[in-house]
């Protein structure tokens, strides 16, 4: 058997890397053991809570930097204990990404202030790639953080719904203050009148922006359907998974994000077309018809809730098509950045100057006004040129591939939870054409997923080693004394 397991990378923290070699055998937690990574996985998305006490918007900028906080101090934790390292899917092309960033610190056009901040909060983001990879992973336990990503996202989600059937008890109390500052009818803006005259502020879910529940509706409904398609799972927790796909997609629906819904219908196909790599066809096509039944079927129940509001709203998106309905919300940016931006800024526009790093730390002067990015394509030009494109775009691609060629060998033990990471990983990655996903925590998510997934499948690589050692010790065990017994009737 070929050895796949990671070698001790060239760019290392301070302890060695294993398992390609050990001096003792590693010490595998069990899988019932719960650990910082199981905290940071909640984290993530309960920290939402925060925002819905009395008088929280005050102190909104420190709650809402406390995921970010938590990942660079996950890191700082693991370096000064079990390590970093670069060996992980991405992780040198994110390095490499992070160094062009310091590069651009000299651009004439850089706001030094907000382009030092825009590097740290980069690092924040990608640090689970350099992290979470030391830590021993059994598949029991990467499937148990897979499912706390998703109950966590599914109680947003589900809250969400609450605060269309509920709103006086489920909304928060305040609304974003920057968002009011910014513009003090954005959440009249953001609402709209349903059947009966039920006026409908889009669900927030566990954040204060209005249709904020969109982004946990479609991660809670992928990850619920990729629970639900599993074999040998039993009836009862089938339609446990397959109710909450019912909730999330129609919470997406009330959020009347469109991009969103797209790219979950998309990513449901993808887990199909796994299936349909791994060889099963029937499978993929069963995965498929039942993704449709039920994007229609949320429809229905959204509809009855949002009325012609949300009903004409996404029919013109199945009228207009897929590839239309995109060139007409958002591919006109990436149209815009491709035709216009490269050749206006092909080694980028300095650091600093777009995205919240720009309002909070920002220094803008005259002659490099601040910029704005619709799209995470433009962001990456902003901040490194066509070279970030290629850095940053080559990490990604990196990550999902390793992710991919586990999810379709169906004889992997850990294929099928590899299959809802790669579909959490596309997820993201088809929303960097949406928005700049790659500036929110949904890059946490991204390398998280791609970390822990690594580190599962190093160390089942490790137990088969060790399992097969264990087998030939004691199948020498056995000749020595088979042989022993030869000769000892021998005399």
């Amino acid at each position: 058997m070929r050895d796949e397991s990671p070698q001790p990378s060239q760019l290392i923290f301070p302890v060695q890397l294993q398992p390609a070699e050990w001096d003792e055998e590693p010490q595998i937690p069990q899988g019932h053991e719960w650990g910082w990574l199981e905290a940071f996985v909640l984290i993530q998305v309960m920290w939402g809570l925060l925002l819905f006490l009395p008088g929280s918007q005050a102190y909104r900028t420190y709650i809402r930097a406390f995921p970010y906080v938590s990942s660079l101090l996950a890191l700082v934790i693991c370096v000064r204990s079990i390590g970093a390292d670069s060996a992980g899917p991405g992780a040198r092309w994110v390095l490499s990404s992070l160094l062009l960033m310091v590069f651009m610190l000299m651009h004439p056009g850089t706001w030094l202030m907000s382009g030092v901040a825009q590097i740290v909060f980069q690092l924040a983001l990608a640090a689970p790639i350099f992290w979470s990879v030391r830590v021993w992973l059994t598949a029991e336990r990467l499937e148990r953080l897979i499912f706390l990503v998703f109950a966590a996202h599914f109680f947003s989600a589900g809250l969400g719904l609450l605060q269309v059937y509920y709103p006086d008890t489920f909304l928060p109390p305040e609304f974003s203050s920057l968002g009011m500052k910014l513009n003090p009818e954005f959440v009249h803006e953001l609402s709209y009148l349903g059947t009966d005259d039920r006026l409908i502020i889009r669900p927030p879910g566990l954040s204060d922006m209005p249709g904020g529940a969109a982004i946990s509706g479609v991660i809670a409904a992928l990850l619920a359907f990729g629970f639900a398609t599993r074999s040998n799972i039993s009836f009862v927790n089938r339609a446990y998974y397959l109710g909450a796909v019912l909730v999330a997609i129609t919470v997406v629906y009330l959020t009347q994000v469109r991009s969103v819904l797209l790219m979950l219908v998309i990513c449901m196909l993808a887990i199909a077309f796994v299936s349909l790599r791994q060889g099963r066809a029937v499978q993929g096509g069963w995965r498929a018809t039942l993704a449709t039944g039920l994007v229609v079927g949320s429809f229905v129940w959204a509809v009855t809730l949002g009325g012609d509001v949300v009903s004409d709203r996404f029919k013109d998106m199945v009228s207009s098509g897929v590839v239309e309905t995109y060139q007409t919300n958002r591919g006109f940016f990436l149209e815009y950045t491709i035709r216009e931006l490269t050749y206006e800024f092909p080694l980028g526009a300095g650091l600093g100057r777009w995205g919240m790093m720009s309002v909070y730390f920002g220094e803008p002067n005259w002659q490099y006004e601040p910029l704005h990015a619709e799209i995470q394509p433009t962001g990456w030009l902003y901040d490194g040129g066509v070279f970030m494109w290629f850095l940053y775009g080559g990490a990604i691609l990196a990550a999902m591939r390793s992710t991919y060629r586990v999810a379709i060998d169906r004889e992997h033990p850990l294929h099928e939870l590899a299959g809802m990471a790669f579909s959490v990983q596309f997820l993201i990655a088809g929303l960097c054409f949406t928005g700049p996903a790659f500036n929110t925590q949904l890059a946490i998510l991204f390398w998280l997923m791609t970390a822990i997934t690594y580190a599962a499948l190093r160390t089942t690589f490790v137990l088969e080693q060790l399992q097969a050692e264990e087998e030939a010790e004691a199948y020498a065990q056995a000749e020595a004394d088979a042989d022993a017994g030869v000769h000892s009737e021998a005399r």
